[in-house]
C-alpha cells in the first residue's frame, strides 16, 4: 500500500522530506516560484553542471579569460529555459506518482462532492458535473480534467486537450495539478494555504497567457535570442578584443593618447586580424595587416607582435615586414607612419615624444652624412675623419687600453657606408666581419693582420655584427641557427686574436661556450636548447654596447 502524500512547497523542510526520493516520488507538488524553481532546478542540475563546464572549458581554451565564466552560465542558462518545459511535464503531469490520496477519514464521496463544489472556484473552468465516483471540470481554453475516487484514492486525469501541439503538453499537466491542488486544499486545508492557491491559479494563468502570441511572433522571439546569443559568444569568443586578449582596446604610450592601439592599426592597415599563442609559458598576441609601401606602390604584410607580462602589462615584442624580422630602426619607422596617418586623419596635433627621439636621430644622421661628404680624402692607412670617428657606435679608442692590452693602436679607422635604403649608415668593418665571420676557418695571415690593424675598434664591429646577425637569425630562422652562428663568430674571434683576449665581453662570451659543454650540441641542438644560450648572448651584448646595424 502506499504512503499517504505529502506537499512539496520548495521550502527547506520539504527539500529535507523529499530527501532521496526520486522525481518526487510521493509527493504533490505545488506550482508556487519557490517549488517550480527548486523543481526545474533538481531536474535539470547534472545538465546544468554540465553545460557550465563545457562553457568555462570552451572559454579558457578559445582565450577568453575570466569571460569563460560568463560563458559557462550562459550555456547553462539556455539549458534551463530550454529544457524546463520537459521537466513540468513529468512532474506535474497526472502520470506522476503522488502517494495515496485518500478521502478525509470519515468522509463519504457525497459528502466530499459537496464540499468540492461549494468550496471550488477557477475563471477558467465554466462548468463542474459529478457522477457515483468522479467529478469532471469543463474549461473551453483548458481543456476537460476528471477527479475519479479509485480504491487508491483520488486520482486527476486529463480527457481532452484544446491543442495538438506537443509544445502545450505540459501546460495541461500543469493545469491539471494546479485543479488537484484546488481539490487538495479544500479537503485538506491544512497542507495548502488559500494564498499558495491563489499564487498557483496566478502562475498557470501566466503560464498559459505567453502562449496566446502568434506562431510567427514566438518565432521571431526565438530568433531574436538565438542572435543574441549567438553575438554574445562571438563577442566573448571571436571578437577583436577576445583574440587581442585585450589589446585592441587598451592604449599603448607609443601611440596617440586619443586612441586605443585597435583603431590606429585598424586606421593605418586593411584586413586587420588579431591572434594570440603561447610560447613557453608566454603569452603573445599578434596583429597582421595589408599596408602598401610609398615607394613602390606594392602591398605589404606587416605584423607586429605583443608579449603580455605577468602583471598584465604589454609590450612590442617585434614586428615583420613580409615575414622578415625587422630592426629596431625599422621598428620605430612603422610606428612613427602609424603616429602620422591616426593623426593626419583624425586632424589631431603632434603630441608623442617618439617624434621628437626621431627628429634627434634624423638631425644626428643628416649632421653625419654632411661631415662625412665635406671631410677631405686621407691616405688610406690614415683615413679618418672627425665625423666617422664620431659616428663609430662604441665610443672606444686606441688609447682607451692598457699597454697590455691584445690590440695594437689602430693605424685604420672605422667608417661609415650607407645603408641600402639610403638613408641609414652603418659600420663598415661591421659590415665586413659579417661576411667573413663564415670563413674562420680559411683565415690568412694577411686576413689577420688587416683586422688587427684598426686596434680595439675591431672589437666594437666585431661585437656590433655579431649581436645584429644574432638578433635577426632569432627572428628569422630560430634560436638554433643563431646559436650556431654565435659559435662560429667566436671562432672568427679567436682565429684573430690568436685565441687570447683577456678584456672582460671576451670572457663572458667564452663562458656562455664553457656553459654549453656536457649539455647540447650545436649542430643538432633545437630551438627550445638554444634559447637560454642565446638569451644569454644577447644580454651579455647589450651590456656591452652591442647596436644594430642596418646593412
Amino acid at each position: 500500500m502506499k504512503e499517504l502524500f505529502e506537499i512539496y512547497d520548495g521550502s527547506a523542510e520539504a527539500k529535507k522530506a523529499k530527501g532521496k526520493s526520486k522525481n518526487l516520488s510521493g509527493f504533490h507538488p505545488l506550482f508556487t516560484a519557490s517549488a517550480r524553481r527548486s523543481i526545474a532546478l533538481d531536474g535539470l542540475k547534472i545538465w546544468l553542471l554540465l553545460g557550465f563546464v563545457v562553457g568555462v572549458v570552451t572559454g579558457v581554451a578559445t582565450g577568453a579569460g575570466a569571460v569563460s565564466v560568463f560563458l559557462g552560465l550562459l550555456i547553462a542558462a539556455v539549458i534551463y529555459f530550454g529544457f524546463r518545459d520537459d521537466v513540468y511535464k513529468k512532474v506535474y503531469g497526472p502520470e506522476h506518482d503522488r502517494g495515496q490520496l485518500p478521502l478525509p477519514e470519515g468522509m463519504s464521496w457525497e459528502e466530499a462532492v459537496d464540499r468540492i463544489r461549494r468550496g471550488f472556484a477557477n475563471p477558467d473552468v465554466e462548468q463542474v458535473t459529478d457522477t457515483a465516483d468522479a467529478m469532471t471540470f469543463y474549461s473551453k481554453k483548458r481543456g476537460t480534467y476528471q477527479l475519479k475516487n479509485t480504491a487508491d484514492g483520488l486520482k486527476m486525469t486529463i480527457l481532452t486537450k484544446p491543442s495538438k501541439s506537443s509544445k502545450k503538453e505540459y501546460l495541461y499537466a500543469v493545469f491539471s495539478s494546479v485543479l488537484l491542488s484546488q481539490v487538495i486544499a479544500i479537503l485538506y486545508p491544512e497542507k495548502i494555504s488559500t494564498e499558495q492557491v491563489e499564487e498557483e491559479k496566478a502562475a498557470v494563468r501566466k503560464l498559459f497567457g505567453a502562449h496566446k502570441m502568434p506562431l510567427v511572433i514566438e518565432l521571431a522571439i526565438t530568433a531574436a535570442f538565438v542572435a543574441f546569443a549567438a553575438y554574445v559568444l562571438y563577442t566573448m569568443l571571436y571578437s577583436d578584443s577576445a583574440r587581442s586578449k585585450g589589446i585592441s582596446d587598451s592604449y599603448l604610450n607609443l601611440f596617440p593618447a586619443e586612441a586605443t592601439v585597435g583603431e590606429v592599426l585598424d586606421d593605418f592597415f586593411t584586413d586587420g586580424k588579431w591572434d594570440n599563442y603561447e610560447q613557453n609559458g608566454v603569452t603573445y598576441v599578434s596583429y597582421t595587416g595589408i599596408g602598401q609601401n610609398t615607394q613602390t606602390g606594392e602591398k605589404i604584410e606587416i605584423s607586429i607582435y605583443f608579449k603580455l607580462n605577468n602583471d598584465k602589462t604589454f609590450g612590442i615584442d617585434r614586428m615583420t615586414w613580409n615575414g622578415d624580422t625587422m630592426n629596431t630602426l625599422e621598428q620605430l619607422g612603422v610606428i612613427s607612419a602609424l603616429n602620422d596617418s591616426y593623426r593626419e586623419s583624425h586632424d589631431l596635433a603632434s603630441s608623442n615624444a617618439l617624434d621628437s627621439a626621431f627628429d634627434e636621430l634624423e638631425n644626428a644622421l643628416d649632421e653625419a652624412l654632411t661631415d662625412s661628404a665635406s671631410s677631405e680624402a686621407a691616405p688610406e692607412s690614415e683615413a679618418v675623419s672627425t665625423s666617422v670617428t664620431e659616428s663609430v657606435p662604441y665610443t672606444e679608442t686606441a688609447d682607451a687600453y692598457d699597454a697590455d692590452d691584445i690590440f695594437p693602436a689602430a693605424t685604420r679607422f672605422d667608417e661609415q657606408a650607407t645603408s641600402t635604403n639610403g638613408m641609414d649608415t652603418y659600420s663598415k668593418l661591421a659590415g665586413e666581419i659579417s661576411v667573413e665571420y663564415n670563413h674562420y676557418d680559411e683565415l690568412t695571415e694577411e686576413i689577420k693582420e688587416y683586422f688587427l690593424s684598426y686596434g680595439p675598434y675591431f672589437r666594437t664591429a666585431w661585437l656590433n655584427a655579431m649581436y645584429t646577425d644574432i638578433y635577426e637569425d632569432t627572428g628569422r630562422y630560430g634560436n638554433a641557427t643563431a646559436l650556431y652562428d654565435f659559435v662560429k663568430y667566436m671562432s672568427f674571434y679567436d682565429e684573430i686574436t690568436s685565441y687570447y683576449d683577456p678584456a672582460p665581453m671576451s670572457q663572458a662570451f667564452h663562458d656562455v661556450i664553457l656553459s654549453m659543454e656536457d649539455q647540447i650540441y650545436v649542430d643538432t641542438a633545437t630551438d627550445r636548447e638554444a634559447a637560454p644560450y642565446v638569451d644569454e648572448v644577447i644580454q651579455t651584448a647589450e651590456a656591452n654596447g652591442a647596436e644594430l646595424q642596418i646593412w
